[in-house]
């Protein structure tokens, strides 16, 4: 069970006095997960015009608002921080061209597809969108929500690529060190996504998967004075001194079932060195399940149950460049909250209700 301090003092934000629309409703719940490491019990939340007007114990409830009573749970919906639902992939990949740094995954991502009927079921709400890791730097991610057709961030970071896999054998580079090499020149003569990114606009999405990937996306991040998140890398906690002075985050990639342990491990050695971390889905290739499954598996190799929700939910958002927007509950955010039967990790625990900016968008009645 999560370790959280029970506030138990009414409401925790006040509002001046305000007008309810047609828009307005409340959901009390048994639990309330705030998202900064405290929890209700009883908590309301007071929803209108798709934002959170009101979060407490003792929240006053406007005459002709919906109030929906839950026996469970009530969270932040879950943030999946590399993703290609939607089809976008295919759309973004040309394999003549190694560097497409200003290609936006955002503009051929199919928001109508099934794969975010799936994602959205199980208590994600929002997902980062991402190129193909493809040649050097195969363009920019987005952030987008799992219903609504909303972009939240059309630009979140841009892709670099310090794997194997954007290497081919008809076009350069045809090896890593010419990928860096490539790389460099570009920003040498900065343009574009490349120049915000070299100014600090922009965080970059680093692709690496084994120890030197990483040793080599370090170096590049440290010379050209870059920020942003590493994905691809199991071990990753392995590097904690290192991504520390680095200054980088870290997408752990998917985990499921039969995970070994040393990469759980791995995750919870990130925690205790202080290295900021959410975690990655590559749906539809992974089931949604698995973001949750992931966490949950972290936690019984000792992550903390704080740490590990937080990956998935205010973390996340940190990462993504959307903790404005969403991640947890509070006056101003996005409405998009989970509903869950029980403990979100206890994989007991089942989605009972979605809602993305304060409309049901899954479950319920």
């Amino acid at each position: 069970m999560l370790t959280l301090t029970l506030a138990l003092c009414a409401p925790l934000f006040t509002a001046p006095p305000q007008t309810t629309t047609a828009s307005s409703i409340a959901i009390r719940a048994d639990v309330v997960w705030l998202g900064d490491g405290r929890a209700l019990e009883k908590g309301i939340v007071l929803i209108s015009d798709g934002r959170i007007a009101e979060i407490g114990t003792d929240v006053s409830v406007p005459a002709g608002v919906e109030l929906v009573e839950h026996a469970g749970f009530l969270t932040a919906g879950m943030i999946a921080l590399h993703g290609y639902a939607g089809g976008a992939p295919g759309q973004m990949r040309d394999d003549a061209r190694a560097a497409l740094p200003d290609a936006r995954v955002a503009l051929v991502f199919d928001p109508d597809s099934s794969d975010f009927l799936d994602t959205r079921s199980a208590g994600i709400t929002s997902v980062v969108l991402t190129p193909t890791p493809a040649g050097v730097a195969p363009g920019l991610t987005a952030v987008v929500k799992t219903a609504k057709r909303k972009v939240l961030k059309d630009e979140a970071h841009l892709s670099l690529v310090f794997t194997a896999n954007g290497l081919t054998w008809n076009r350069e580079p045809t090896s890593l060190s010419g990928a860096v090499a490539m790389l460099d020149q570009l920003f040498a003569k900065p343009a574009g996504a490349v120049e915000r990114a070299q100014k600090g606009n922009l965080p970059c999405l680093f692709e690496a998967t084994e120890r030197p990937d990483v040793l080599r996306t370090i170096d590049f991040a440290k010379r050209h004075k870059l920020t942003g998140a590493i994905h691809g890398v199991a071990l990753a906690g392995e590097l904690v001194e290192e991504l520390k002075a680095a200054k980088l985050a870290v997408i752990v990639p998917a985990l499921g079932v039969g995970e070994a342990r040393r990469n759980l491990k791995s995750v919870v050695a990130l925690a205790k060195g202080g290295v900021q971390f959410g975690f990655g889905l590559d749906s539809p290739v992974h089931h949604p399940a698995d973001l949750r499954l992931g966490a949950a598996l972290c936690v019984r190799e000792g992550l903390e149950t704080k740490a590990a929700w937080n990956a998935l939910t205010s973390d996340a958002a940190r990462i993504a460049g959307v903790s404005d927007r969403v991640g947890k509950l509070d006056r101003g955010l996005d409405a998009d909250i989970v509903l869950w039967s029980g403990d979100p990790l206890d994989l007991g625990s089942r989605v009972v209700a979605v809602y993305i900016d304060g409309a049901r968008v899954d479950g319920g009645k």
